[in-house]
């Protein structure tokens, strides 16, 4: 199978402090399992190969607002995320305390993430959808 930066464009999910670093709400519930698979590792090998091929990268992060927390619905686990305050922000327009927070990138991956070069994928930029 062929790739091309024409055609190929990577997704990652949740590269938050929360989820991927030891002082992460949730790394006694997923440490174990991140560092077994060498996630953290994986995920920035998908950053540089993504940078050297000249793939567009996006970021599909999770956040949680103030106002999340009037759901009235919910599994285990998403009760679980809002008990433990995991992917935190104070509101969707307001970054104070964002920086070093659970809900921000982990600092390895913020020269891939914040290198000023995100923008729609290839699909919404030509219109061929």
């Amino acid at each position: 199978m062929a790739f091309n930066a024409q055609d190929t464009e990577i997704v990652i999910t949740d590269p938050q402090n929360d989820f991927l670093s030891p002082d992460g709400v949730t790394w006694g519930l997923v440490g174990a399992s991140v560092e077994v698979n060498g996630t953290v590792g994986h995920i920035e090998q998908l950053f540089k190969a993504a940078k050297q091929k000249g793939y567009d990268v996006f970021i599909s992060p999770h956040y949680y607002y103030p106002t999340d927390r009037g759901w009235q619905f919910g599994g285990t686990v998403k009760n679980m995320m809002h008990e433990i305050s995991m992917f935190d922000r104070k509101g969707a327009l307001n970054v104070d305390g964002f920086t070093g927070s659970g809900a921000d990138w982990l600092e390895q991956y913020k020269p891939y993430i914040e290198d000023g070069n995100r923008q729609p994928p290839q699909s919404l930029r030509t219109g061929d959808q």
